[in-house]
């Protein structure tokens, strides 16, 4: 630890290439290195491969290579999900100031440290949003074409399938029960059938090449990264009252808390209910498992990218004058907090 912390005082490339970072460069370079009965090995299999893939895409650019190429996928992809933001939060408020402000507030947001490493929450949060404004505007092929994406980049594009299933269903429903010809609901069909696909896809490969049929639980298993129904926040939780917790984890429980906060106000917004089935399955597919890695948690959250929409709203009537120089002290805030987890708290 004491090593890994000189490193993060002196060296910015170090931070941007640590934690997960590696796993995803190894892939990117040499694929997915498997033995079968070696752990250390197989948990590889946590780390989708999309981003790898993408990596590996530029990286035989002359002069690139693998690390230059993931700065590139990192950057590119959160510039793509800033824009995405801005044109979801357009189309469902219909207000310019509110969307940017959600972008903003989006950016800054505990754990966002992400965006400036090599790591693949940008890339899934930009097909994320891509695809929920997709499916606000009835766009059913594209929005199935995206969650299929990123189904290759996160397990969290369950959320996306679940949107995609609210959205479609009703429609479907709908147009059975009206006789309507197949002209009119073939496409959210074949959304609803196609979405899955990627998630759907790697899990088979990781079943086959870790030879469990459960692979990619079984691995998440091996990885202490299991689903305990948030047992290990309730403790966290019961250990913060009944005794003297550290620092990081007080302040984890309380970004944790202002989550669940923002994520009952999203519910009282009008919005498509694909779009709550997102937040809500992204906000327990981030809190659910444990008991470890609890300091990850905010970086979980970040694909939750609609519990800015309250709070965009309430900004959105505070005076320029005021609103920049408390966006900044958010991200200076937020780039605090998450070097604090890394170097002191241990999370990645």
């Amino acid at each position: 630890r004491g090593r890994f912390a000189t490193h993060l005082h002196y060296s910015l490339w170090h931070l941007i290439s640590s934690w997960d970072s590696a796993s995803y460069l190894t892939i990117a370079a040499h694929g997915y290195t498997y033995v079968p009965g070696n752990l250390r090995l197989d948990v590889i299999f946590a780390w989708f491969p999309g981003y790898p893939a993408a990596i590996d895409t530029l990286a035989w650019l002359p002069g690139t290579g693998t690390d230059r190429a993931a700065l590139t996928v990192t950057v590119a992809a959160g510039l793509a999900a800033a824009c995405g933001l801005a044109r979801l939060g357009l189309a469902l408020t219909g207000d310019r100031r509110v969307s940017l402000i959600m972008v903003a507030l989006w950016a800054v947001a505990p754990g966002s440290l992400v965006w400036d490493m090599l790591y693949s929450e940008a890339l899934f949060c930009a097909l994320a949003v891509w695809a929920l404004a997709a499916l606000v505007e009835r766009r059913w092929l594209t929005a199935a074409s995206l969650t299929i994406l990123a189904g290759t980049v996160r397990s969290t594009a369950v959320a996306l399938v679940a949107a995609v299933a609210v959205a479609a269903l009703p429609v479907l429903i709908r147009a059975i029960r009206a006789r309507e010809p197949a002209g009119g609901w073939w496409r959210p069909a074949a959304a609803l059938l196609a979405a899955p696909l990627g998630l759907v896809g790697y899990w088979a490969y990781s079943a086959w090449a870790t030879h469990h049929l459960a692979g990619f639980l079984w691995v998440e298993k091996n990885a202490h990264n299991n689903f305990d129904f948030g047992k290990g926040i309730f403790l966290a939780a019961r250990t913060a009252i009944m005794s003297t917790p550290t620092a990081f984890v007080v302040l984890t429980l309380l970004v944790i808390a202002a989550a669940v906060t923002l994520a009952g106000c999203s519910l009282a917004e009008r919005i498509p209910w694909g779009l709550h089935a997102y937040t809500l399955v992204v906000m327990i597919l981030a809190l659910g498992p444990g008991p470890n890695y609890l300091g990850s948690k905010p970086r979980f959250l970040l694909p939750a990218m609609l519990l800015t929409l309250p709070l965009a709203r309430l900004l959105a009537r505070v005076p320029n004058w005021l609103l920049v120089p408390l966006i900044a002290v958010f991200a200076a805030a937020s780039t605090w907090f998450g070097l604090y987890l890394m170097s002191v708290g241990w999370a990645p």
